[in-house]
């Protein structure tokens, strides 16, 4: 990895012409990777580094990239063709492990010659998968072991964090779970990902021997040699999909370094998924594409040969009848989820520097969008009343949003898998990150006068997307005598400033706010906006000792009504 948001690869140039079968001089070569869509960092006399795009985890070993390079070079044309061995083992999945980390699939593969060099490559391609498709381990994680060292068949458990002990990887002694998630630098690096849950994962052999703690650390019992001739794959996570695809990229890849894949069975029996699945799976989705398609996509005019052409030598498999170009995929590219993904490798298949630039026919002048000029106005009116501009994010929690300020949960956007606690739903108004603000600036000097414009989402089962951004205005003032009167000074002299005339105030009685210090603001019928001073309640809850008097304005409200 690199110290940048991409992934880096190093590569040694031996190695890669052993792969590719030929030699480059080091200006092909960087015509090559950046035909193949990789950024060079550098070139020296043994080796390259360059970083590539998460969509192309396949990308993560030397054996990928010259898989794919053979493709553009035209040394090998289509899907390359694996062939996977029936199972002779299965793993029995534990049902209570269905609310904590409940996928797993499995792999074996035999017959490998590992020397240092292709060691440190599967590890480095481990670890890139753990943060490009894994999301550093949370949505997946990877286990490699010598198959020769356990008994299978195996079994993935849920157990108590005091109740089995082994040698982890980089210890010489036992340690039980919980020790191994004080203690061990990898157990406190990834000890957020099972705390607090009731039991943790583990994955054991016939005899009760330890091969891993998922997602934490594997057992020094498995480790992977110089000797490892067979190799048992485990892939875990909260994501049966990506697990998979995580699968088929390391068993491809080992079977193009020399090995002989072999299938799983893995055997689920939670009460809303009883089945045996066999992996890893190299079924594909076939896509089928028209030429027009691809033309009025990419503003060319290419023939189906040549587009037939491209996409072979993008390694893909391609048939053509009645005028539909159908796609198959080969099982590692997990990055085609949509038709433009195959047009887009058809520019790559054609070569990028073979498009011509063309100038646009008509020549237009951009400007800023209606609602971005009028929330401009509105930040320069705020910082003109003397409030500090902040920026929050846009996910939050249930805790934050609603226990924290008194309120009823609101219909909310929830986040399949949160990387955490604290980023579980999308926000829905913009007070509650405001009242974190001034929780965390408690040591400050006051008075303390913040204000943001930002976007809530809301849930609307109308769009394609089914949620819709919100564009919102809010301002918290705290300080001993904040007051109802200062904030409703605050909006009417924003109000006018937008030129918003014709509204109306009428008493709320709801929470954030105290009774009888709190107004709606009306216009035309329609509330546009909540004021008042934050209850009591809601201030212990925050921490804060000063009084708070806050606004919510709703900007795509007032914004017709702007002139």
């Amino acid at each position: 990895m690199g110290g940048g948001d991409l992934p880096v690869i190093t590569v040694r140039k031996e190695r890669f012409w052993r792969l590719l079968g030929k030699r480059l001089g080091d200006s092909e070569l960087t015509q090559l990777l950046h035909d193949l869509g990789l950024d060079v960092e550098e070139i020296t006399g043994e080796e390259f580094r360059a970083e590539y795009n998460p969509n192309r985890p396949d990308y993560s070993s030397p054996v990928g990239l010259a898989r794919a390079a053979k493709g553009l070079l035209e040394i090998e044309l289509g899907a390359p063709r694996y062939r996977l061995r029936p199972p002779r083992t299965y793993v029995k999945v534990d049902p209570r492990l269905r609310e904590i980390r409940p996928y797993i699939v499995a792999a074996v593969v035999r017959g490998l010659s590992l020397d240092l060099e292709a060691l440190e490559e599967l590890i480095a391609m481990q670890e890139d998968l753990h943060w490009v498709l894994g999301r550093d381990r949370r949505k997946v994680s990877i286990g490699l072991h010598n198959l020769d060292a356990v008994r299978p068949p195996f079994e993935y458990r849920a157990v108590r964090g005091d109740e089995v002990e082994f040698v982890p990887l980089g210890e010489w002694r036992r340690m039980n779970l919980e020790e191994i998630l004080r203690k061990h630098e990898k157990g406190v690096k990834y000890a957020h990902l099972v705390k607090g849950k009731p039991l943790y994962p583990l994955l054991t052999d016939s005899r009760g021997e330890v091969l891993s703690f998922p997602p934490i650390i594997n057992s020094i019992l498995t480790e992977l040699s110089e000797e490892t001739r067979n190799i048992f794959i485990d892939v875990t996570g909260t994501d049966l999909d990506a697990v998979g695809k995580a699968l088929n990229i390391l068993t491809t890849t080992l079977e193009e370094m020399g090995g002989r894949v072999e299938q799983v069975r893995v055997r689920y029996s939670y009460p809303d998924f009883r089945k045996t699945l066999t992996t890893p799976d190299y079924r594909v989705k076939r896509w089928r594409i028209k030429a027009d398609y691809v033309n009025e996509v990419l503003g060319l005019d290419l023939s189906i040969r040549e587009i037939r052409r491209a996409l072979r030598r993008m390694r893909h498999d391609v048939k053509v009848s009645g005028g539909w170009i159908t796609v198959s995929p080969p099982p590692y590219r997990v990055d085609i989820m949509h038709p433009v993904d195959l047009v887009e490798d058809v520019a790559m298949g054609i070569g990028y520097g073979s498009l011509e630039i063309k100038q646009p026919e008509t020549i237009v002048y951009g400007s800023l969008h209606p609602l971005t000029r009028f929330e401009e106005i509105v930040r320069a009116t705020m910082l003109g009343l003397g409030f500090t501009e902040v920026m929050n994010f846009t996910l939050s929690n249930e805790e934050t949003e609603y226990w924290r300020m008194n309120v009823e949960p609101h219909p909310h956007i929830t986040l399949r898998n949160p990387v955490s606690r604290d980023y579980s739903i999308l926000r829905t108004w913009l007070l509650p990150g405001l009242l974190r603000n001034l929780s965390d600036n408690k040591g400050s000097l006051y008075p303390q006068k913040l204000f943001e414009v930002g976007d809530v989402i809301h849930p609307d089962e109308r769009l394609p997307e089914k949620a819709r951004r919100v564009p919102r205005l809010a301002c918290v003032s705290t300080h001993s005598e904040a007051s109802y009167s200062e904030i409703k000074s605050v909006a009417e002299e924003l109000l006018r400033n937008l030129m918003i005339t014709g509204w109306e105030l009428n008493p709320i009685d709801e929470p954030p706010f105290m009774e009888g210090r709190a107004a709606e603001i009306n216009l035309n019928g329609e509330r546009i906006g909540v004021m008042g001073e934050i209850h009591p309640e809601v201030l212990e809850k925050w921490g804060l000792e000063m009084p708070v008097t806050a606004l919510e304005l709703y900007l795509d409200k007032i914004l017709p009504h702007y002139t």
